[in-house]
């Protein structure tokens, strides 16, 4: 499968099935792990893979660690019957991304059907499909549809990338207008959403596909050079959030607000970090020329995460780095003009979030959403909380982080402790202090999402029953109500070892 040198495909796969043996590996393992990730060591990486196989079997039933068997037992063979379904708790939401590997049959019988995988709101047959991709042998195109209603809609065909024999990988990446599709790393299409992506219950693969792996990603997988359509363009107290990673080996990235896609057309705002220079270059380009430079020292590190918000104003943009104020770079092409968001270069580009709000101090006010409130927070819940609301919250765990609290309160009482703990040991605490008294905790989970030194994104859902509490968009566990009054439930406390970029009520 792999010569003495792991390849960036193998690597891939590796950071994406590694995150389901969290809680079962020692961190001197998961160090070891990433540092032959990192330095590309097969040796290393194999003679690690045999002691931890008991490890793996113990986890067998995640899809994704079908991979980390295959490699460490040179069983090749390995796939997943059809028909296969996997459930979707929560549905799909923006960031999100499914990831599919597989192989197309050399020798079959079958000439029409050769795989279809659905996003399917049920398991019924009449259940609405969001998304619906079909692929045939020997035609020329594969087709995209939607199921709604009991009829299909109008397919949209876009050319056959795949043939027979063929060693296949998609990637579907849920976007705000709908879904990119990916086919062996390149772009190939994309497909506008028909129903919402959150309605999504399960994902259905059936035909002639031998299916290796599928994995549903709760974070963001943007490739770079990336584009971001944006329909009406950029307005007076609109914001671009941007979350991102400079890699350990990146020099230098650019972000353009820009007229057209990547290099066509003008440039409104071009925004871009010289890593090795210790700058950041801001510009714009007009009728295919570049203009005057703003430079600032404001160096941005590589192997460190960042957050960058465009605050969009009457004047100018206002650019805040990791919470601070960087610059303001006056508008030299009206911003209602932007139609695209462009990434190209050395980054890892996590989220990009569009917000319309008002700055009030360093705290960016998005009617009921707050970005880079102060450490430790306490802020009032909008009309308390109530039934099928959502308050969902984003921030980065500190490097040398031992642990932080998540609180929703009703006065002095706390209705769910929400408490990740990253040393001497991981786990995610949750339980309720009552009239002083502390519940029965809570701490079994079947994965551990909190890593120090990491972003994270937790939504809180209250329903009549419970709460129940995703990240980054995947379920991560319910819990029962103790505190009755669920409207008395008024305030949200976060403190501990970690920094705030956002709370959406």
């Amino acid at each position: 499968m792999i010569g003495r040198v792991i390849s960036s495909h193998v690597r891939i796969e590796f950071w994406y099935t590694l995150s389901p043996l969290q809680n079962e590996l020692s961190e001197e393992y998961t160090l070891e792990i990433i540092n032959a990730l990192n330095g590309k060591d097969i040796d290393k990486l194999m003679s690690i893979g045999k002691k931890i196989i008991p490890i793996i079997k113990k986890v067998k039933d995640d899809k994704g660690v079908s991979i980390l068997m295959r490699l460490f037992t040179d069983d090749e063979d390995e796939k997943t019957d059809l028909p296969y379904h996997q459930l979707v708790p929560g549905g799909l939401h923006p960031g999100m991304s499914v990831y599919m590997q597989g192989t197309v049959p050399r020798h079959k019988n079958s000439t029409w059907v050769n795989f279809q995988l659905d996003f399917a709101c049920g398991h019924h047959k009449e259940a609405d499909v969001p998304l619906h991709l079909t692929h045939h042998i020997n035609a020329e195109t594969f087709g995209l549809n939607t199921f709604q209603a009991g009829r299909w809609g109008k397919e949209e065909k876009h050319m056959n990338f795949f043939q027979k024999g063929d060693q296949i990988e998609v990637i579907l990446i849920v976007r705000d207008f709908g879904y990119e599709v990916l086919m062996n790393r390149k772009c190939i299409c994309s497909y506008h959403h028909r129903i919402p992506p959150q309605n999504v219950q399960v994902i259905r693969i059936d035909g002639d596909l031998e299916l290796q792996f599928l994995s549903v990603v709760g974070g963001a997988m943007m490739t770079t050079p990336y584009s971001h359509p944006v329909s009406d363009g950029l307005h007076p107290g609109m914001s671009v959030y941007v979350q991102g990673k400079v890699p350990r080996r990146g020099h230098n990235f650019r972000m353009d607000f820009a007229i057209g896609k990547f290099e066509e057309g003008d440039i409104l705002l071009h925004f871009n970090p010289r890593i090795n220079q210790g700058i950041v270059v801001l510009n714009s380009y007009e009728s295919r020329r570049w203009r005057k430079e703003d430079r600032y020292m404001k160096p941005l590190q590589k192997g460190e995460n960042f957050e960058i918000i465009f605050i969009v104003n009457e004047a100018e943009y206002q650019v805040l780095l990791n919470g601070s104020p960087l610059c303001k770079f006056e508008h030299r092409i009206s911003p209602q003009f932007v139609k695209f968001v462009n990434f190209h270069g050395h980054l890892t580009l996590q989220s990009l979030t569009m917000v319309r709000g008002q700055i009030v101090g360093n705290m960016l006010l998005t009617g009921s959403a707050v970005y880079y409130p102060p450490e430790p927070y306490t802020g009032n819940i909008p009309g308390g909380l109530g039934t099928s609301r959502t308050i969902t919250v984003r921030g980065f765990i500190l490097k040398d982080a031992k642990s932080f609290v998540i609180n929703l309160k009703a006065g002095q009482n706390i209705a769910l402790h929400l408490n990740p703990r990253m040393k001497p040991r991981r786990y995610v605490v949750r339980n309720t202090c009552l009239k002083g008294s502390w519940g029965d905790e809570e701490d079994d989970l079947p994965f551990n999402p909190f890593h120090f030194g990491q972003y994270f994104e937790v939504s809180i859902c209250c329903d009549k029953e419970k709460f129940k509490v995703y990240t980054s968009g995947r379920h991560l566990f319910n819990f029962n109500h103790r505190y009755a009054t669920i409207q008395r439930i008024r305030t949200l406390e976060i403190k501990g070892d970690v920094t705030i970029s956002y709370i959406k009520y």
